[in-house]
């Protein structure tokens, strides 16, 4: 690995040593623990964009002895060219400085030093003596303010120290960063030693075109989850026409729960893509994601007004009739209570949210079939669609650091879904993909889906609505 840039991330214990590695390696095996003095033993975790490393990070012990370690430090600054790996030649065999050789070992090797602090307390005489340890090792250093709480009344204390012993600052929050901060980080690394700029470049590049990748396959994700959710429906055979009303309810379950399925797989496919594998999100019962895909909440949330669906479904070609006065009026779920099927046809239940259609066939050779779906309903491919471009956004961004954490959004910001908030073009276009999947029109799609991932890639680099 001497050919990628390698890190030693450093700090006092339950500083948030191992969040900031979880989150800058995009790694969720990191043991992340409130219970200070957790890391014991160097652990490395590689950055990758695909299979190719292209940053190591070492997650290091705190310090277990600062102040006689500086003193040690002092009194060797100019004998030894190589301090670190000194300083372990002399203490390694003495248990009272375990943790301090161990942290020094890849600083000996070469590797550059990520000292990370709470900068929601004050300074101590401890972290001043370990400031000052490593500015005697002279190696190139980058403070990384991470702050474990709202308080900043000791920041500019912090960043006033460190701009005596290192070369750069950074104030960053392993629990909640963005891609982008974790590009602007690893950008602000390359002012600390111009040797790295080369390197760190070369990794910066590979990772923007990985989450690139990324971002496109998410979006292969969203649109195949589109197209199961629009074909979708659920049959069910009766011998006789008087078990007819007890098989509805049982249908409509298996309708829903169907749906949800196919919901639920794009989602564990978006979090397979941003690596967030073993992560298991809780989502609140609080959260609109949590809702029933047909309940109010979700259709209040989500979706167009009913002029931007009509405007939408006029310049896409198709006509919505009856649609219309659904999107706006009623969204009681229901779907076996407004109106019995007709034997031999199809009835549009045409209640609230309930365009999904009901079929009920005399079979030649005795019983019935019933079928629910696919689901008519103009507004509802938008509905799915908010739905899964609001998990991908959150996920794309969820920090690898926020391990057994809900996965909380604001109602306040939640008055729109994502289609709402394009123009008239962009929603035209949506229609006619839809109208194009519910008729299996292959041919048209294949025109229609290059615009069509166009806006979905533009809306899914948008910082997500929480």
């Amino acid at each position: 690995m001497a050919d990628i840039p390698t890190f030693a991330i450093i700090g006092h214990p339950n500083e948030g040593k191992s969040s900031v590695v979880a989150t800058l390696a995009e790694d969720e095996s990191v043991r992340i623990s409130p219970v200070p003095g957790e890391t014991t033993r160097l652990a490395r975790f590689d950055l990758k964009a695909g299979n190719a490393s292209i940053i190591e990070f070492v997650d290091t012990p705190g310090f277990q002895n600062p102040a006689k370690t500086l003193a040690w430090f002092k009194q060797n600054a100019n004998a030894e060219d190589n301090i670190a790996q000194a300083f372990i030649q002399q203490h390694s065999s003495l248990s009272d400085y375990r943790h301090d050789c161990e942290l020094m070992k890849p600083v000996a090797s070469g590797a550059g030093i990520l000292y990370v602090v709470d900068g929601s307390r004050p300074i101590t005489s401890s972290d001043q003596a370990e400031m000052e340890i490593l500015r005697l090792t002279g190696k190139p250093r980058m403070a990384i303010i991470n702050c474990k709480s709202d308080e900043t009344l000791y920041l500019d204390a912090w960043k006033a120290a460190f701009r005596k012993s290192f070369n750069a600052i950074r104030v960053f929050d392993a629990c909640g960063a963005t891609f982008s901060e974790r590009i602007g980080l690893l950008d602000a690394l390359k002012s600390v030693d111009q040797d790295w700029n080369p390197s760190l470049q070369k990794a910066i590049d590979l990772l923007q075109k990985d989450w690139a990748r990324r971002g496109k396959r998410a979006v292969e994700t969203i649109i195949d989850s589109l197209e199961q959710g629009l074909r979708f429906s659920k049959s069910k055979l009766v011998a006789r026409e008087s078990d007819l009303e007890l098989a509805k309810p049982e249908l409509e379950r298996a309708y829903r729960e169907g749906l949800e399925k196919i919901e639920r797989r794009a989602w564990n496919e978006i979090q397979r893509q941003y690596r967030h594998q073993a992560l298991k999100i809780s989502i609140p019962d609080s959260s609109i994601l949590n809702e029933n895909l047909f309940s109010d909440r979700t259709w209040q949330a989500f979706g167009l007004t009913g002029k931007q669906l009509a405007l939408a479904a006029g310049a896409a070609g198709a006509g919505i009739g009856v649609g219309l006065d659904v999107a706006a009026g009623g969204i009681a779920f229901g779907v076996f209570t407004a109106a019995g099927a007709a034997f031999g046809a199809g009835a549009a239940l045409l209640k609230g949210k309930d365009l999904a259609k009901l079929k009920i066939k005399q079979i030649p050779v005795g019983g019935f079939k019933l079928q629910l779906g696919p689901n008519q309903n103009p507004q509802f491919p938008f509905i799915l669609l908010d739905r899964v471009i609001l998990y991908a956004k959150i996920c794309s961004n969820w920090a690898h650091a926020r391990q057994n954490r809900d996965l909380s959004i604001s109602d306040e910001n939640l008055k729109e879904g994502s289609s709402s908030r394009w123009d008239a073009k962009q929603r035209a276009l949506c229609s006619k993909v839809f109208q194009a999947i519910r008729k299996e029109r292959n041919d048209q799609l294949e025109t229609l889906y290059p615009e069509f991932k166009e806006v979905l890639s533009s809306e899914l680099e948008r910082n997500p609505d929480h």
